[in-house]
């Protein structure tokens, strides 16, 4: 690293930053219907297509 850019102590936080929790939320589903997943699954092709 160069010389004129410091380092931030480790462990030490920003005070500018709000303190972060340490684990993720729970995660959410949501229960699709089978016309709903069909056209998730046709977007996700139609994405990765680059269409």
């Amino acid at each position: 690293m160069p010389d004129h850019v410091s380092r931030w102590p480790e462990g030490h936080s920003l005070p500018a930053l709000p303190q972060q929790r340490q684990t993720g939320s729970r995660a959410e589903s949501v229960d699709l219907t089978p016309e709903e997943r069909d056209a998730f699954a046709a977007l996700v092709r139609h994405l990765a297509e680059g269409d």
